[in-house]
């Protein structure tokens, strides 16, 4: 369980990504991506894994899902962009063991069915919440979600912001209990 300050930490630190992606000329930067197809920090195998982990964490439903709001493609911008050459390393050597995990318990994680890929998933993600390491894991999954909820689909349609919602009084009588 995240403490109320390692989750603001998170949010700083996901909209300071978002701000340096601004500044590195915004959407322009955030190339779109297909799996197998190479990012410009990402090589084809890896942009294939992070989709297929993405769809997974986020899948489409009623809302957008992690690929629908190209996550690949922003996390991909935040690499090559912000992240400084330390943290690209080790996020690296996080993706290769990941990888390395998963297919040590799939066959071959990419091509494994949603079915096993899920099962395969869900027992990584239990391991690396529980204690059992896999740090770079945890670190994935957060860039993953925060990413997510960074963009237009996940800020505006699933968690439905909305700049004003409602009226706004500025002189409002209260009572007590209120």
């Amino acid at each position: 369980m995240k403490t109320r300050r390692e989750f603001l930490q998170g949010l700083i630190v996901s909209v300071g990504g978002a701000t340096a992606l601004s500044a590195c000329s915004g959407a322009a930067t955030i190339a779109a991506t297909a799996p197998g197809q190479r990012g410009r920090f990402y090589t084809g195998n890896e942009i294939a894994l992070l989709s297929r982990i993405c769809d997974l964490i986020i899948p489409r439903t009623e809302t957008p899902g992690a690929l629908d709001a190209n996550v690949p493609g922003y996390l991909d911008g935040l690499m090559t962009d912000w992240a400084s050459d330390e943290t690209r390393s080790i996020h690296r050597k996080a993706l290769q063991l990941i990888a390395a995990r998963l297919d040590a318990a799939s066959g071959n994680f990419l091509s494994a069915s949603e079915e096993t890929a899920v099962r395969v998933l869900t027992e990584l993600d239990s391991n690396a919440f529980s204690g059992g390491g896999l740090a770079g894991y945890r670190s994935l999954k957060g860039y993953i979600t925060r990413a997510y909820f960074a963009t237009e689909e996940g800020a505006m349609e699933e968690l439905k912001w909305v700049a004003l919602p409602g009226r706004w009084d500025p002189s409002v009588d209260i009572s007590a209990g209120d």
